[in-house]
């Protein structure tokens, strides 16, 4: 889903470092009585900060109950295979009305009459997210729709590198200021995006992949707070979903799991994939990781660590 745009214009910014170079002047350093007073906010913080963590902790004693999704309406893109079919079928369960938008058209559309059957949801198909707009007021949107890394010897070809960062990036940028309007306007909604385990643990072997899967967990993670900033928080809500192998398309995995170490790890079911995800949404987490045995504070613990220590610790993890 990419705009249209003049292809000889090259936008504002381009324009704006066109411009002669004018630097900031110099900025006085903070006084230490200025300093002194960030040490007294943070012993602030820390006391604020008490009935917060309270909080968090009953939550997680005491989970809410899920909400409730049914008759809404949610748009997945590349809902007609892999991940996203899975995510499609869990939705369907709760009574949501489910639009996929992919360029796969046969099960796509083999998908949504399976759907309108079996569950008694109303289901479309669409190549093109654009032509989606005006279906519905949209209050959910999950994109579900990443190339996982090509066993292609030119992967790393001008095309393929432009095909990787405008699927797995740019196109959120597109979706989301199509309809996050909207999700404003009704003070309700939900934003899913398909990260990867390779944002907080690289591999080594996947550099295309793996910068445009860090650049989705940032998206998000900006997002969210902008979100807060709208003043909509609570009502519009976001998670970012962080896979490690799941078995999609045959090809794929059975490049990544000829990697080193790989080969040991587990492999998800798209099936549970997708249950995890929707119950995710359901309980509004802003972070899963798939399989959910594991939890992203967990790997942000580990991708601080020395590198050393990360390598060795999956070497000894998942040796043969």
């Amino acid at each position: 889903m990419i705009p249209s745009a003049d292809p000889d214009s090259r936008g504002s910014l381009y324009e704006f470092q066109l411009q002669p170079y004018n630097p900031t002047p110099p900025v006085p350093p903070k006084s230490l009585w200025h300093q002194f007073k960030r040490v007294v906010y943070f012993v602030e913080f820390l006391f604020k900060s008490v009935p917060l963590w309270l909080r968090v902790f009953s939550n997680w004693l005491f989970p809410k109950p899920p909400k409730i999704i049914t008759n809404w309406n949610a748009l997945v893109t590349g809902g007609a295979n892999g991940i996203g079919s899975g995510v499609v079928l869990e939705l369907a369960k709760c009574g949501c009305n489910v639009i996929i938008a992919d360029l796969d058209e046969v099960n796509g559309e083999r998908i949504v009459q399976e759907l309108k059957k079996k569950y008694r949801i109303k289901a479309g198909f669409y190549r093109d997210a654009k032509s989606s707009t005006t279906l519905a007021p949209w209050t959910s949107w999950s994109t579900m729709r990443a190339p996982c890394p090509s066993p292609s010897s030119d992967e790393y070809s001008p095309a393929n590198l432009q095909r990787m960062m405008d699927v797995n990036i740019l196109s959120h940028f597109w979706t989301v200021k199509t309809f996050l309007p909207g999700m404003y306007e009704r003070r309700r909604g939900h934003v899913v995006g398909l990260s990867s385990r390779t944002a907080y643990a690289p591999t080594g072997y996947m550099r295309n992949y793996a910068t445009s899967k860090y650049a989705v967990r940032g998206f998000m993670e900006e997002l969210h707070d902008e979100i807060y900033h709208a003043g909509y928080e609570g009502e519009v809500v976001t998670t970012s979903v962080f896979p490690a192998v799941i078995a999609t398309r045959k090809e794929s995995i059975g490049t990544l799991l000829s990697l080193p170490g790989y080969s040991e790890m587990d492999v998800t079911t798209v099936e549970e994939c997708g249950r995890q995800i929707v119950n995710a949404i359901l309980r509004n987490k802003r972070k899963l990781f798939v399989p959910d045995t594991f939890q992203t504070w967990q790997l942000a613990l580990f991708e601080d660590l020395p590198r050393k220590i990360t390598r060795l610790l999956k070497e000894e993890l998942f040796k043969r």
